[in-house]
């Protein structure tokens, strides 16, 4: 009597299948998805703890450059925090000058600004300005150049 051979081809195909289905979910969401969610809490987290320490800020932003910033403000006051949520230091609103920035950037650096936002440098607020190709911060206070380079 002749053996019947049972053919595993399609269940086999079928498993793998799943198996890969199944693999590449688990890959995504562990190396895609969950860094996404821990930075997304970290940030809720930071913005939380600047909106009780400051009643009433407005326009919290954030800033890249040597390490991550949040600015922000209230009627009087300019705010700077590090990562965690930290006052860094304040200015008074007054003082903000986008224009001056804007003007200094042409006529000093030869840059025309594009955009001008609040943003902080090595160790002071800056006003970052993009424009004509390139990326320059200048600090707050003096409008001196702290960096400047090719935008990307």
């Amino acid at each position: 009597m002749a053996k019947k051979h049972r053919h595993y081809g399609k269940r086999f195909t079928i498993l793998l299948a799943v198996l890969f289905v199944i693999s590449f979910l688990v890959l995504w969401s562990l190396f895609i998805s969950g860094p996404n969610r821990i930075y997304e809490e970290t940030t809720n987290k930071t913005i939380n703890t600047i909106e009780k320490e400051v009643e009433n800020i407005e326009g919290l932003t954030s800033h890249q450059f040597d390490y991550l910033t949040y600015q922000g403000y209230t009627e009087e006051t300019l705010y700077w925090f590090d990562a965690t949520g930290k006052e860094i230091t304040t200015r008074d609103i007054g003082t903000l000058d986008y224009d001056k920035a804007r003007k200094t950037a042409q006529d000093s650096y030869g840059i025309e600004a594009d955009s001008v936002q609040l943003g902080y440098g090595y160790d002071n607020p800056v006003y970052e300005i993009r424009g004509s190709g390139k990326l320059l911060l200048l600090d707050y206070d003096t409008l001196v150049r702290v960096y400047e380079r090719e935008a990307r």
